[in-house]
């Protein structure tokens, strides 16, 4: 995202000279979980992406206390849950930082995609789109193959990026039907490594039964690990000024700052 901090800077002087609170709390309270992840994490040299993918998948005691907070019912629970409705709505009434690249429960890569082949079957042709093996965190190995009813390999496509304007300039790609196309389009969004998903869900019965008043997915692991991506996002947009500094914007970061501070009183 572009950084917005020159054309805001006026308003972010009005941050800086105390006129908001909560964006203020929320630092002060980012630097003390930042000192910790980078003293617990010390072989990613206090780089903040690598370290908080391990931390989502890692047993430490920041997450194991979202994911306590998330199940349980007591007095602390319900606050944290409570703010966790309200960072929620205030992200969809507000559409940080902007409204073409919100940051939302609905729409966020917080993990890698654990889907990685597509297969499908359609008029006795064979279709696979794959991962084969993850190079980096960035480059990944792709294959597609068609195969027809006599198991003859009429498409082949191998990359060494998850990337679609590769795959739709290829030109064996584009000699295809639109019908082969629209297939192997379908299965490469399917396996994208950086997919959006939704923790938000329609069903009653599939979601977290200790928070009524939004549908939380019910998978406290997952939930858990979304709230550490949006916390960073939304500290991120805060840092580098391209967060729009609005009344109304930074509204966010009230529920934000009482989030965090929970958390990271159990890093004591």
């Amino acid at each position: 995202m572009a950084n917005n901090f020159v054309d805001h800077k006026d308003r972010w002087l009005l941050i800086a000279n105390g006129e908001f609170e909560y964006p203020i709390l929320f630092i002060k309270s980012w630097l003390p979980f930042n000192a910790w992840y980078c003293n617990n994490y010390p072989h990613h040299k206090n780089k903040d992406r690598p370290i908080l993918e391990d931390m989502k998948l890692d047993n430490n005691l920041f997450i194991t206390r979202i994911i306590a907070l998330l199940q349980n019912d007591d007095e602390d629970a319900i606050i944290f849950q409570t703010n966790l409705v309200k960072l929620h709505n205030n992200l969809e009434s507000f559409k940080v930082p902007n409204a073409t690249e919100n940051i939302s429960f609905k729409s966020l890569n917080y993990r890698i995609n654990p889907k990685t082949s597509f297969l499908k079957t359609y008029r006795n042709h064979n279709y696979k789109v794959e991962i084969v093996t993850p190079i980096s965190p960035n480059f990944y190995k792709i294959r597609i193959d068609i195969l027809n009813a006599s198991n003859r390999n009429i498409f082949l496509y191998n990359h060494t990026k998850y990337d679609k304007l590769h795959l739709i300039a290829d030109s064996s790609f584009i000699s295809l039907s639109q019908a082969n196309k629209d297939i192997i389009l379908g299965g490469f969004d399917a396996i994208n490594p950086k997919l959006k998903e939704s923790l938000i869900v329609t069903k009653k019965s599939e979601s977290l039964p200790t928070i009524t008043q939004i549908l939380f997915k019910n998978d406290s692991q997952l939930l858990a690990q979304a709230i550490i991506e949006i916390l960073y996002n939304i500290r991120c947009i805060l840092f580098h000024g391209e967060i729009q500094p609005s009344k109304d914007n930074l509204k966010i970061y009230e529920p934000a700052f009482y989030m965090l501070k929970q958390l990271i009183k159990s890093l004591d």
